[in-house]
């Protein structure tokens, strides 16, 4: 136990999982969750892209350059993305999109070699030849240990005053992916660290008078 006048939380989140055979076997050699990261690495190679929501959508368009083939496999119906994006993706030809598709297993040897997925309409399974799968099916916030001491939204973020990184509870500042931050990424949790710092600091030397 450590006891502090002031606490900064930036536990971060962690990528949502399909939790299906190979996922885990081949995380880092074919399945990846980062497309902003990783999508130079797929140049010239077909892939597959788990997620039509807002974030499947933005990793089919980070592909784009790259890819030679790109399959975006949507659970349900329709695409849940927004408009533009949807145009975007959709208006290339590179972009094959798969709706009513349940992904069942990665298939690989030292690296991902294909995805297998059932048409949740016709019921019979398909196999995709792809050298990369990449995840887009959101991320949950590692906010478990302060969800009874701070506000959190519907999808368990923590909610901050975006200027000075506060929380709801005096004395507690967070900051990262475990916040409501719009835009998850490395540089943009470094700056609002920096923020909750300073505001924790003012707190503090304003405590002190």
């Amino acid at each position: 136990a450590y006891e502090a006048r002031a606490i900064i939380y930036s536990a971060g989140a962690r990528r949502r999982k399909l939790g299906i055979p190979g996922e885990q076997e081949f995380d880092g050699k074919g399945v990846a969750y980062c497309s902003t990261c990783d999508a130079p690495l797929f140049g010239g190679k077909d892939v597959a892209v788990v997620g039509g929501g807002n974030a499947g959508l933005e990793a089919v368009v980070d592909l784009l350059p790259y890819a030679t083939k790109i399959y975006l496999l949507e659970y349900a119906d329709a695409l849940k993305g927004d408009p533009v994006t949807q145009q975007h993706v959709t208006s290339s030809g590179k972009v094959e999109i798969i709706l009513n598709a349940e992904t069942k297993e990665v298939k690989g040897e030292k690296f991902v070699t294909g995805l297998m997925y059932k048409d949740r309409v016709s019921g019979e399974e398909k196999m995709l030849a792809v050298g990369g799968v990449f995840v887009e099916i959101g991320s949950v916030p590692n906010s478990e240990p302060i969800k009874d001491l701070v506000t959190l939204n519907k999808y368990d973020e923590v909610v901050i005053d975006h200027k000075t990184a506060a929380t709801s509870e005096e004395g507690i500042w967070a900051a990262g992916d475990v916040t409501d931050e719009m835009y998850k990424q490395n540089n943009i949790s470094a700056g609002d660290g920096v923020k909750a710092a300073l505001s924790a600091y003012r707190y503090l030397l304003n405590k002190r008078h």
